[in-house]
């Protein structure tokens, strides 16, 4: 999960989805005249962070973040420039004085999903955030994947390196109604405007080849090289064993579907103006 090269050679469906949320939602978000400071958690190796820039503002400093310092130093030596710059930060954890308060609008693609203490995390995008400021975020609330990681789990030729894997499960896997939990809990934190949508798509990949290296670039588990390709073979297998792929499909070029939910978060900081306004409806 950490081979920022292999991510970026296959992380098609997160770039079509980001640019696909991004046109649905350009005209919610509200762009300041100048000097937009914005900040991307979980960039990667910066290919989507590099993307966000279109529908930028001309004036702005752009931070990626990331808890990979491998990604973090890939996006630097590819993505940065004056205006655009990526540092190590972990959402869940204790985040810096400096940044609190800081940014206009927070984004993130294809990462909150890897994060267990959901409400740790979006109260730090909270704490993030200048008043009036923006959150924008996208990320897995089901996929098949994450039950082949329940079933590698149970497999004792593999549980020795698949263990753990409720740490890399969406914590919205299981949920019946993804978008309320996540709108109640946003919702609690003090975000306002909050629009929280649950869509349910499908991506083609064009054969089982490039499904499996996509597959690879965002697998968690350290599983020993000389084994990696056995490994895979079995994660095919348990695809196929859950009626995800065809089982009995075995022409390697064939098309192949893959279906998941995603959530589509947008929310905001309130100003004074909603503060004052919260306040005087408290009082009637």
């Amino acid at each position: 999960m950490n081979n920022a090269v292999l991510y970026e050679k296959s992380n098609s469906l997160q770039k079509r989805d980001a640019i696909m949320c991004l046109e649905e939602y350009a005209s919610k978000i509200k762009w300041k005249k100048s000097n937009n400071n914005i900040l991307d958690i979980g960039c990667g190796d910066g290919s989507v962070t590099n993307m966000l820039k279109k529908y930028i503002p001309t004036e702005y400093k752009l931070l990626g973040c990331d808890i990979s310092e491998k990604m973090v130093n890939f996006a630097n030596d590819h993505h940065c420039n004056e205006q655009t710059s990526f540092t190590v930060l972990d959402i869940e954890g204790d985040l810096p004085e400096g940044m609190k308060g800081n940014f206009d609008h927070v984004f993130s693609f294809y990462a909150l999903h890897w994060v267990n203490n959901q409400e740790r995390a979006f109260k730090n995008i909270y704490n993030l955030l200048s008043e009036d400021g923006e959150c924008f975020t996208i990320f897995v609330a089901w996929a098949p994947v994450f039950d082949v990681y329940r079933v590698l789990a149970r497999n004792n030729k593999w549980s020795q390196w698949v263990h753990d894997v409720d740490r890399y499960i969406s914590p919205y896997h299981d949920s019946l109604e993804p978008e309320k939990d996540l709108k109640a809990m946003i919702d609690k934190i003090g975000f306002v405007d909050i629009d929280v949508e649950c869509k349910e798509l499908v991506f083609v990949y064009d054969n089982i080849h490039i499904l499996r290296k996509a597959l690879t670039a965002i697998n968690p588990f350290k599983i020993p090289k000389e084994k990696y390709d056995d490994f895979m073979e079995d994660y095919m297998d348990i695809l196929k064993e859950l009626q995800i792929l065809d089982k009995y499909n075995n022409n390697y070029e064939k098309s192949v579907e893959f279906n998941y939910r995603l959530l589509v978060v947008y929310a905001r900081k309130p100003d004074s103006q909603d503060q004052m306004l919260e306040a005087l409806n408290g009082q009637t």
